[in-house]
């Protein structure tokens, strides 16, 4: 950027607006020019022309050529800062939304000192309040408080036993700052502690025969290697370098705190990432689907490569209901030709997809807005992890998790009742689990108790009597 010699200003680029409306409102003050003082109906007005001028002048000579361009058909100098106003401080709906989510979301860093972290949490509260909205001072101080680092804890509790009358962002200021202060003098003090603790005295030896010895044995060091560092030139004793003994501890520890990120990571493996590289919505939950043509057998090879070219199999691609927030509010929507990828641990939310029906998506600072027709429809937030979480709830269907049971129970829990009315009550929910349809089932028992009996007919007895009887004696 170049900067004007006289008001040393830096020439708007197109970028950071509000710095630059800042300079320049205080070159005009300084010239004692008011750019929004009217122009006088009667008498003459060859003053206010002048002034006009130079306002004008000196605004246009902080801008860049390609910022000229915009304003060239403004005639005065309140003309030209009402144009840029218009455009890069925008009031509409979506920037007092974007607004309000930088605000809410703001965190101090930790490279930040308190001042730092004061002057951008009032920056934020002085964006808000330009879009029309208003902000209490109880609310910047909050957030303000709310953002400090844990070893701040004394001082919160303290403030919020504070006189109301007294909780004022001036005092609160001047607290932290004295805070801060106090606690650089102490974490100084405890480095300076450990360094005296870690530094090893020089012996000096009174008697000359045993500074003979000393040095002799300094010069012996060379034909050494130490054996906790395999260096040539010192003993162990008075090797630098960590012992072998003290760094197993941090070793286990730092293998510690590798499993608990691990396990933070498996915990939201159930969110939703906004994925670049992915060609398509994928899920490995069967039970978020709503509808699912599962492919079976019938997938035909269809598979899902990795970044580490390993190849997933898909098994199937369905509709799953989720829930979006937009504005603070949860509202009903469809997420539509999702892949079923059981192996693949994690539900991602392919941009490619996205942009091809239509959707626009915008990442800046910590956020992603996905919009559809001008209207955000979707958000996402910037996670520790670099990645963008997309903020949608994915609805269980109950139908997937319930007990699946065969036709040929329920036939006969119902009492051998007929097939088709067993359909129709599971359609329409008086049996509480999805039937499985038997198409090769026949009912045994029914089939042998619609049988009829058949008849006894009657038998013909001889018409004459025996002449012959056998007898066994």
């Amino acid at each position: 950027m170049e900067v004007t010699n006289s008001m040393r200003i830096e020439k708007f680029n197109g970028k950071d607006f509000r710095q630059w409306k800042f300079q320049v409102s205080c070159a005009l003050k300084a010239k004692g020019l008011n750019i929004h003082e009217k122009k006088p109906t009667v008498g003459d007005t060859t003053q206010w022309d002048k002034n006009d001028g130079m306002a004008m002048f000196l605004l246009t000579s902080s801008m860049e050529l390609n910022q000229i361009s915009l304003i060239e058909n403004c005639e005065t100098a309140k003309e030209v800062m009402t144009r840029l106003e218009s455009i890069y401080e925008q009031k509409s709906e979506l920037n007092k939304m974007m607004v309000h989510e930088k605000f809410y979301q703001y965190k101090m860093s930790s490279t930040d000192s308190i001042a730092q972290h004061i002057s951008k949490v009032e920056n934020l509260a002085k964006q808000l309040k330009e879009t029309g909205e208003e902000i209490s001072n109880t609310a910047i101080m909050t957030k303000i408080l709310s953002t400090l680092p844990s070893k701040y804890r004394s001082l919160r509790q303290a403030w919020l036993s504070l006189d109301p009358h007294s909780q004022t962002i001036q005092n609160l200021t001047a607290r932290l700052l004295d805070e801060e202060a106090s606690l650089t003098n102490e974490e100084e003090s405890e480095s300076a502690l450990v360094a005296m603790k870690h530094s090893k005295p020089q012996r000096k030896f009174q008697n000359h025969n045993m500074q003979k010895i000393s040095t002799s044995g300094q010069n012996n060091q060379h034909r050494f290697i130490c054996y906790n560092c395999n260096k040539r030139g010192h003993f162990a004793r008075d090797c630098r370098a960590p012992k072998k003994s003290e760094r197993k501890p941090q070793e286990q520890k730092m293998l510690a705190f590798s499993a608990e990120q691990c396990l933070q990571s498996e915990a939201d493996i159930d969110t939703w990432i906004l994925d670049s590289g992915a060609s398509a919505h994928m899920s490995y939950r069967r039970d978020y689907f709503s509808e699912l043509m599962d492919y079976g057998k019938n997938s035909g090879g269809t598979t899902v490569r990795l970044g580490n070219k390993k190849e997933l199999v898909v098994q199937g691609c369905g509709n799953i209901l989720i829930n979006r927030c937009v504005n603070g509010k949860w509202e009903k929507s469809i997420l539509e030709d999702v892949l079923y990828v059981p192996e693949l641990r994690r539900n991602l939310f392919s941009e490619g997809m996205a942009t091809r029906k239509g959707y626009v998506i915008i990442k800046k600072y910590n956020e992603a807005l996905i919009l559809k027709d001008n209207t955000v429809v979707m958000t996402a937030t910037l996670k520790q992890n670099n990645l963008y979480e997309v903020n949608i709830k994915t609805t269980v269907q109950i139908d997937c998790n319930l007990a699946q049971s065969s036709l040929k129970i329920w036939h006969e829990r119902l009492g051998h009742l007929n097939l088709k009315e067993v359909k129709n009550m599971s359609k329409n929910g008086a049996i509480p689990v999805k039937l499985t349809d038997d198409i090769n089932f026949v009912c045994e028992a029914c089939q042998y108790g619609k049988r009829s009996r058949l008849p006894f007919h009657k038998s013909c007895r001889g018409e004459c009597e025996p002449t012959v009887m056998c007898v066994d004696l």
